[in-house]
């Protein structure tokens, strides 16, 4: 199996130089080494032009991400494609399990490693315990935490365009990068995107590490990262038709509740099913989704066990059309319906007994509405509490209302408010006050900061009898 690494370079020779030398002492399989440098003006390109082992293409401007790697995979003659950023340090025998795990399947098109970076949103990201500036024990640390994690990997919806490792044979198919995106950002996205439409896999492989520095080109380019990202969205929002990015990442503190053992999961408003995907790779069961916008569906339909377009208002739940459960997630939904009363009562039918329905939804009685309130205003956005979607609003108290008779609440589990970013010390004051007064008036308001400073409840609730017994 023959490999074509590609890097990327401008500018940051000190960088390029630890990203090259890693990889010429780390990999062991066959590989040839392709470096694209995007106008650096540093010593870059005098010592490219000294490296006998590398492939070099020299641009005389900095034509950006997808161009650049566009470039080096016209003459790449390697099966496999791997795409690195110069800002990483790979680690020892991190490019078999990549290769290994990219082959396991027919249906597998991209792989991708973990990580230390912050700047590495998803399931990619891992804690870590060496000195990321010195990278003093990092050796170490690689060598545990992959044998720990031997093929182990996960299937996701996004990998991170700093280490990705491509057939070759499937970049034939659904293109390269767009070069639309410019100098960078969300074409590595796109790219999994494209894999996926298509009903290809791409997973996390849990037992290569790589290193990633993170946006040094970025910084040290001065690029201005914030509306690069804003520019770059909005492309690839229109061309896919929706906010994608709200429907990559699972819920990974819903999963942590969703009881175990369980073998058939129905997934209410699944998104592209990244719960899905998630719940699969901690759990062996089966999942059902539903999902109500088109564009969303195309992709739940093509990665769960089986997926419905429809909008749980109006659409048939039954036993005969969908079967029973032990476990029905209704993951942000119940507050964007018109009666989701009777919804849980339907929803109710379709559980085993024993069964469990996990739900997320706001609290109303958080910070931010209460001060909207306190301004004279309530109104509505597009993100949040008084999200545009939204019909129906509960608080700790009228959360209970939703469930019938035949169900118990076991817990129902607070997300809090990040406290230092979002309330302030004047916040804080002004909260403890409003307790105190209104103990002063006989309200019971001893719960009030708590209940303020929660803006999502999960909670967790037993089917304890089944009606047609």
């Amino acid at each position: 199996m023959n490999t074509s690494i590609i890097v990327l370079s401008h500018n940051q020779l000190t960088y390029t130089k630890k990203c090259i030398e890693s990889i010429r002492k780390y990999t062991y399989s066959d590989y040839e080494l392709i470096v694209v440098d995007n106008s650096s003006q540093d010593g870059t390109v005098d010592y490219l032009n000294k490296q006998s082992d590398l492939l070099v293409i020299l641009n005389k401007e900095n034509v950006g991400f997808a161009k650049g790697n566009n470039q080096a995979v016209k003459i790449a003659s390697g099966d496999v494609i791997v795409f690195l950023n110069n800002d990483v340090v790979v680690t020892e025998g991190w490019l078999e399990p990549l290769i290994s795990t990219l082959f396991s399947s027919k249906k597998m098109a991209i792989t991708g490693p973990v990580t230390n970076n912050d700047n590495v949103n998803g399931l990619q990201k891992i804690q870590v315990d060496y000195n990321q500036e010195t990278l003093e024990g990092l050796t170490d640390f690689s060598k545990q935490y992959c044998s720990k994690h031997s093929q182990s990997s996960k299937r996701v919806l996004r990998l991170v365009g700093f280490a990705l490792a491509c057939k070759k044979e499937v970049l034939n198919e659904i293109g390269l990068f767009d070069e639309s995106f410019g100098i960078g950002n969300f074409e590595d996205d796109d790219l999994c995107l494209r894999a996926l439409n298509k009903g290809y896999e791409i997973r996390i492989v849990q037992d290569s590490f790589i290193h990633h520095f993170g946006r040094i080109t970025f910084k040290s380019s001065k690029i201005n990262y914030p509306n690069l990202m804003i520019k770059n969205k909005a492309i690839f929002d229109k061309k896919w038709g929706f906010d994608v990015h709200r429907y990559l990442h699972p819920p990974l503190d819903l999963i942590s509740i969703i009881p175990r053992p369980i073998s058939r999961v129905l997934d209410i408003n699944c998104g592209m099913g990244a719960l899905a995907m998630e719940l699969t790779n901690q759990i062996e069961c089966k999942v059902v989704g539903i999902e109500k916008k088109e564009h969303v569906f195309s992709f739940a339909q093509k990665h769960l066990n089986q997926a419905f377009h429809g909008d749980i208002e109006t659409m048939e739940i039954s036993k005969n059309k969908l079967g029973l459960f032990d476990c029905i997630i209704c993951n942000d939904i119940l507050q964007k319906l018109k009666d989701p009363w009777t919804v849980v009562k339907q929803l109710s039918g379709l559980l085993h007994k024993d069964g469990y329905l996990i739900i997320l939804i706001p609290n109303v009685n958080n910070l931010e509405v209460l001060t909207e309130l306190l301004h004279g205003s309530f109104s509505y956005k597009n993100f949040g509490t008084l999200n545009k979607e939204h019909l129906r609003f509960f608080t700790k108290l009228t959360i209970p209302t939703l469930f019938p008779l035949e169900m118990i609440i076991e817990n129902i589990l607070p997300i809090i408010l990040p406290i230092k970013k979002e309330v302030s010390d004047n916040g804080k004051e002004f909260i403890g006050e409003l307790v105190e007064l209104g103990q002063k008036y006989g309200l019971n308001t001893s719960e009030l900061y708590n209940d303020i400073i929660t803006y999502q409840y999960m909670i967790k609730v037993r089917k304890i009898v089944d009606l047609e017994d």
